[in-house]
Order: C-alpha cells, then sequence, then structure tokens
C-alpha cells in the first residue's frame, strides 16, 4: 500500500485540499482499479464536508505525481467524478467541487428543517419495468469484446502508452467518421471528431468552448433535463422553446429569443415525445443559425435504432454552411459502461476546442478507444447494431399488443417509430407524477412526461422503456399498468 506521506505541494491549490489530501492512498493489493480508489476517496471527502463546493482540485499531472501513478489514471478518476456532477471544470480556473452536488440536488432539505445528515450511498434496486435508459445486456457480445480489451489491457502498443491527442485515439476517430458517413450521411474528417466520455462531458466541453456566460440558448420544451442542466451551469441562458408534432418551433424561438447564441435539439427523434424534425424546419432552423451567426447542436444518441425503414439522415448532413456541432454516444447503441461518445465540430470551431480540451485534459477511457476502433473497422459494430434493432423491435412489437387493453381508455400510445422507449399520453386532468407513484408501489417503473418540462405548460404522460426487459416481462409489466391506471 502506498501512501501520500505530505501534502500536495501547489500554491493554486485551495488549502482545504492540500489538508484533505493527505487521507488519500492507493492499495496496490486492491483489486479496484486505482483511477476507481482515487475517485472513491475524493468522492467521499465532497460528501463528508472535508472538500466544500467550489474548492480547487490539482491538476492532473500534480496528483498523478504525488501519488506515483500515470496521468492518465488520474483523469479518468477525475472525468468519473465529473460525468457524476461531483466536479467541474473550466479552463483558467481548474477542476473544482462542484457548487451542487447530485445528492444535494436528489435531497434537498425543505426550508425552515436542518439537513439531514449525509447518508452513504445506497446502489439501486434491481431494474423493474419500464425503467428508462437500460440495453439489452444479455445479448452483448461479451466474449468478443472482452477478448479485444483484454489483448490492449495485457501488451498495449506503445503508441498507446505514449498517446496525448486530447481527441482521444486516431483510429476510433476514424471508425467514427466512417460509421457516420454511412448510418447518417454525415461527410467529415476524423480531424473534426473528438472522443468525449459521455453526453455530460459532450454538452459541457461545447458549453466551455463555444459558449460564454450570458449566452441565449434555445432549449425544447419538453426536453432532455440533464443536457439543459449542464448547460446552464456554464452560465447560459436557457430559453424553453414549444414543441409541437415536428420538434422545435423555430418561429416561436425567434419571437422568444432573437438574439439566440445556439440552439439545442434532437432533430431525429425528440426526446421525450419521438417527434422527428421534418425537412422543410430543419431547413428553417440552419437559414436561422446561418443568418444569426449562430450554432445549433444536434444531439443524436438512439436514432440507428429505427424500426420503420432506414436511419434518417442527421441535420449535419444538410449542413453546407458548418453551423452544426453534433453529439452522438456510445451508451444506447452498444454499452453504457464503455462511457464514451463523440462530438464532430465544424472546421473553424476544431481550434478552439482542441484549446479547451488540451487545457484540462481528457476524462474518455483510453484503454477502451483502440478495443472500439478495432471492433468498428471489423464490422462488429453494425452487426451488433442491427442483431439488436431486430431484438428491439419485437419487443416493442410485444409492448404496444400488450398495452392495446388501455389504449384509448386510460392513455394514448404514442408509438414513435424509432428508439428504446413509448410515451402514453394521459387524459386532461390526470397526474403524471400520481401515476408514477402508484406503478411504483406495484412494481413497475416509468418517468413522468410532466418532469421534463422547463415551463409552466406541462402535459401529462408516461415513459416506458422496453430495451432491457424480455418480451415476458414486457407483458405482465403491462398488465399490472393497466390494472394501476384503471
Amino acid at each position: 500500500m502506498v501512501w501520500i506521506k505530505e501534502p500536495i505541494i501547489d500554491k493554486m491549490i485551495s488549502p482545504l485540499f492540500r489538508a484533505a489530501a493527505s487521507e488519500i492512498g492507493i492499495d496496490r493489493d486492491d483489486r479496484t482499479p486505482i483511477q476507481q480508489q482515487i475517485a472513491r476517496q475524493i468522492r467521499a471527502l465532497v460528501l463528508s464536508g472535508r472538500l466544500t463546493p467550489q474548492t480547487r482540485l490539482p491538476s492532473t499531472r500534480a496528483l498523478a505525481e504525488e501519488l506515483a501513478v500515470a496521468r492518465v489514471t488520474v483523469v479518468e478518476a477525475y472525468g468519473q467524478l465529473l460525468s457524476e456532477g461531483y466536479l467541474v471544470a473550466r479552463a483558467g480556473s481548474g477542476t473544482r467541487v462542484a457548487a451542487e452536488l447530485p445528492e444535494s440536488l436528489l435531497a434537498a432539505p425543505r426550508p425552515g428543517k436542518a439537513a439531514a445528515p449525509t447518508q452513504q450511498y445506497r446502489p439501486h434496486a434491481p431494474a423493474r419495468p419500464f425503467r428508462h435508459g437500460l440495453v439489452d445486456w444479455a445479448n452483448f457480445p461479451h466474449e468478443d469484446w472482452g477478448r479485444l480489451l483484454g489483448r490492449f489491457w495485457r501488451n498495449p502498443p506503445l503508441a498507446l502508452l505514449e498517446h496525448n491527442d486530447p481527441f482521444g485515439w486516431p483510429a476510433l476517430r476514424k471508425a467514427v467518421a466512417r460509421h457516420l458517413f454511412e448510418w447518417r450521411g454525415i461527410r467529415c474528417l476524423p480531424e473534426q471528431v473528438i472522443i468525449t466520455a459521455g453526453g455530460a462531458d459532450s454538452f459541457d466541453l461545447i458549453s466551455r468552448a463555444v459558449l460564454r456566460p450570458g449566452d441565449k440558448v434555445w432549449f425544447e420544451d419538453p426536453c432532455y433535463p440533464a443536457a439543459r442542466r449542464i448547460f446552464a451551469q456554464g452560465g447560459v441562458d436557457a430559453v424553453p422553446v414549444p414543441v409541437d408534432g415536428g420538434g422545435l418551433i423555430v418561429s416561436q424561438a425567434i419571437a422568444q429569443a432573437p438574439i439566440a447564441r445556439a440552439a439545442f435539439v434532437r432533430p431525429s427523434r425528440h426526446y421525450p415525445t419521438g417527434v422527428t424534425m421534418p425537412l422543410a424546419r430543419r431547413l428553417e432552423l440552419l437559414e436561422w443559425a446561418a443568418q444569426a451567426d449562430a450554432i445549433v447542436i444536434e444531439d443524436d444518441y438512439d436514432s440507428e435504432y429505427r424500426y420503420v425503414g432506414k436511419p434518417l439522415p442527421a441535420l449535419m448532413s444538410l449542413d453546407s454552411r458548418a453551423r452544426v456541432i453534433y453529439c452522438g454516444t456510445f451508451s444506447k447503441v452498444f454499452s453504457p459502461i464503455v462511457r464514451l461518445g463523440y462530438n464532430v465540430i465544424p472546421p473553424d470551431l476544431v481550434a478552439r476546442v482542441r484549446a479547451e480540451r488540451g487545457a484540462i485534459g481528457a476524462p474518455a477511457s483510453l484503454l477502451a478507444q483502440p478495443a472500439l476502433a478495432e471492433f468498428m473497422a471489423s464490422g462488429a459494430f453494425a452487426s451488433h447494431i442491427r442483431r439488436m434493432r431486430r431484438i428491439y423491435a419485437a419487443r416493442r412489437r410485444t409492448l404496444i399488443e400488450a398495452l392495446k387493453p388501455g389504449d384509448g381508455r386510460l392513455y394514448h400510445v404514442d408509438a414513435a417509430p424509432a428508439g428504446l422507449q413509448l410515451l402514453l399520453r394521459l387524459p386532461r386532468g390526470a397526474s403524471d407524477e400520481k401515476a408514477v407513484a402508484r406503478l411504483a408501489g406495484a412494481g413497475v417503473e416509468a418517468l413522468s412526461l410532466s418532469s421534463h418540462y422547463a415551463g409552466r405548460n406541462r402535459r401529462q404522460g408516461l415513459l416506458v422503456g422496453f430495451a432491457g426487459f424480455s418480451e415476458a416481462e414486457l407483458q405482465r409489466a403491462a398488465g399490472k399498468l393497466i390494472e394501476v391506471l384503471s
């Protein structure tokens, strides 16, 4: 076991961290990966109050030298805490403890009452239908993926050990560029692709590199709450814009905030409603961006899973004036455990994004990148997507059929032709939050549609995921849902 003997010597680091850091230790006999040991101990220092909000942490290089570990190990530890919301990173101010911590957001004390003592982390209960965000782990290509990971872990090439490009492993960036051309119609160079540690990292990087505090950004309403929160933490003014059957209403957005700097949209499959933005509105959005010297942030998270026809071309494939930043992730189409995503940056913004990424380091796991590059180049990645699309299509059909007895009476099934969930729109006067609570008591999980809104006009509905459950489980859960809502 190796322990820090002295506090980190860095005049720029908070004295509070220098005192707390003396408690951080690396146990090399522990089978837990070292990056997880570091992340776990820093997380504990934050939750215990030893590290208070806004406390500055040392650079990844300084902490790596102090702990006698590779810098990439500390980068991965910081990246994990950044993705969990415990840390924030900004150019010029380094990495700091977040002002608002995940536990405080989930369990904020009510006004007038003393805050309860911090509790230890408790793992989630086993997944129950219709938990959102899951993939089918039983049909994952474990053996093929495990062999690739094992090969790079046991005998990493020298180029990997010396890798220092903050945009990620070159072979993976090349594979992503090819995949986007074949599946999403995007023509881009590998030099425009940056590998990220998932959606949160992608959004945070764009916010820091491209936007400035006070910039107005259009957001679909309803939208993915985490994205809106990440950009808002960067100081932008998030403007909620209503969504109709064609996605974000561009004319309404212009009326609300005509001098916006950016628009955050999910045109191929809006979350949570599942609607698709038609061609005319896509062109209208791109024309606005060009005229306003603004950017469009296209979040395209699971469009490969389309069950009617081929995946629609991405908005970026229509962009002839380099106004779109494209965000993708491997969490839905491959595995959330890999914790990898990617951005495609317009050529004139590449230098700015590279400078921002280089200033704080890349949190994306380097070990998985060459393995994923080879998996994609071999054709196994495309084969996996096609196989899972068939499996998910069958589960989707089964769930739609099982929900028919309540369709039109208790809810209206809104089955988008893509994605890994259905939307059950509730009748006027119903409360989706109360429905979610009643379903939880019956062993069924669902998300409320109303919780995804920022404005006051909140429609009621239930989001039910089907990807992570067998057809028999979906049928039983649908029966329980109908029984509870009846």
